[in-house]
C-alpha cells in the first residue's frame, strides 16, 4: 500500500513540475500507447484517407454516420448540419435546424437527429430531405460551465451520452474529473449521476498496469473530452480528447482498455469521432483558419499486423 501511495505521490509531483528527462518527443508520445483487452486497434499515425472539407466546415466539431454511409457534420457556430459523402468527397445536403449557437456534437438515432450545444442543451429534429426544419430544444441540468462537447448514442441503454470537457458536476454534487452523463431517450431525462468517470488516478493506474521499455511522461496525461462514439462491433466506447491529444477505449463498465496518443501533426484539433459499420474509425479536426478535415483509420485485428 505504501509503495503504491509513494508512486502516486511521485507522479503527482511530476504533474506540477517541468519534465527534463532524456525522452524524445516520439518516445513520450508512444509511451501513452497501450492496449490491454481490445480485440482490435487503430494506427493513428497512418490514416488511409484524408478529406479536406469545404470552408463552411472549417470549425467542424462533431460527426456521425447515416445508414447509407454519409457523414452528418456539425460546426461550432451555425445551426446547420451538413451531409458529407466520403465517396463523392463533397457535401450533398444540408439542414438548417436553429439559429447561431455553440454546437459541439451530433448523433443520429433511427431517423432522428440530435445536436448538442456546449451548455448541455439538445436539439432534436427528424431526418428530412428538405433544407430547413424547426428543431425541438431539450434543456438538461447541464450548464455552460460543464462545457459539453461529445455526443454519442448508446444502444445498450437507449440513451445519449454527453461528455463534459470542463466542470464535471451537476448542481452541488462533487464529481472527480471528467464526467460523461446519459440522457435516457425512453424517459426523456438526464441521469444526474455520471454514467462514466475518467479521473487522473484511473489513467495513472492504467498506465502503471503494463511493463514498459521506458517510463511514460505524467505531464502528457491531460484529458478533456471533446468527442465520444460507440463502437458498432465490440460494444465499447471511444472517448476523444483534443486537450491532451489522447483517445481512450472503455468497456461498458467504464474500465479503460486501450489508449492512443494523437500527433498534432496528424490531427491538429480533434473533436469529431464516428465509426463506419465495418468498424473503421473517422476523426475530424478543425482547420484553425484553414479547411477542416476528416481522417479515416481502418481497424487492425490483433495478431494480423
Amino acid at each position: 500500500m505504501y509503495r503504491v501511495l509513494g508512486a502516486l505521490l511521485v507522479i503527482w509531483i511530476a504533474f506540477a513540475s517541468t519534465h527534463c528527462g532524456p525522452s524524445t518527443p516520439y518516445s513520450i508520445a508512444d509511451s501513452l500507447y497501450l492496449i490491454n483487452n481490445a480485440p482490435h486497434f487503430y494506427d493513428l499515425k497512418k490514416p488511409t484517407e484524408k478529406h479536406f472539407l469545404p470552408y463552411v466546415l472549417s470549425e467542424i466539431s462533431g460527426l456521425t454516420f447515416t445508414r447509407d454511409g454519409q457523414l452528418i457534420c456539425v460546426e461550432d457556430e451555425g445551426g446547420k448540419v451538413y451531409f458529407y459523402d466520403p465517396q463523392l468527397r463533397e457535401i450533398v445536403h444540408s439542414i438548417r435546424f436553429w439559429g447561431p449557437g455553440d454546437f459541439e456534437g451530433v448523433e443520429l438515432v433511427n431517423d432522428t437527429v440530435y445536436v448538442l450545444e456546449s451548455n448541455g442543451d439538445l436539439f432534436q429534429f427528424p431526418l428530412i430531405d428538405g433544407k430547413e426544419v424547426k428543431a425541438t430544444k431539450i434543456e438538461t441540468e447541464l450548464r455552460r460551465a460543464n462545457n459539453a462537447e461529445g455526443l454519442a448514442y448508446d444502444p445498450l441503454s437507449h440513451s445519449l451520452l454527453i461528455a463534459c470537457k470542463d466542470d464535471p458536476g451537476i448542481g452541488d454534487e462533487e464529481v472527480v474529473p471528467r464526467a460523461i452523463y446519459a440522457y435516457d431517450l425512453r424517459t426523456q431525462e438526464l441521469t444526474t449521476r455520471a454514467r462514466f468517470i475518467i479521473s487522473k488516478e484511473q489513467l495513472i493506474d492504467f498506465f502503471q498496469s503494463a511493463e514498459r521499455g521506458y517510463e511514460y511522461d505524467p505531464l502528457k496525461i491531460k484529458f478533456k473530452p471533446s468527442g465520444i462514439a460507440f463502437h458498432p462491433l465490440d460494444q465499447t466506447f471511444y472517448v476523444l480528447a483534443s486537450v491532451g491529444k489522447l483517445l481512450l477505449t472503455m468497456d461498458a463498465k467504464g474500465n479503460i482498455i486501450a489508449s492512443y496518443p494523437i500527433s498534432a501533426r496528424v490531427l491538429n484539433q480533434p473533436e469529431g469521432i464516428a465509426f463506419a459499420s465495418n468498424g473503421d474509425l473517422y476523426l475530424s479536426s478543425e482547420g484553425e483558419g484553414d479547411r477542416g478535415y476528416i481522417l479515416r483509420f481502418p481497424k487492425v485485428i490483433r495478431g494480423t499486423n
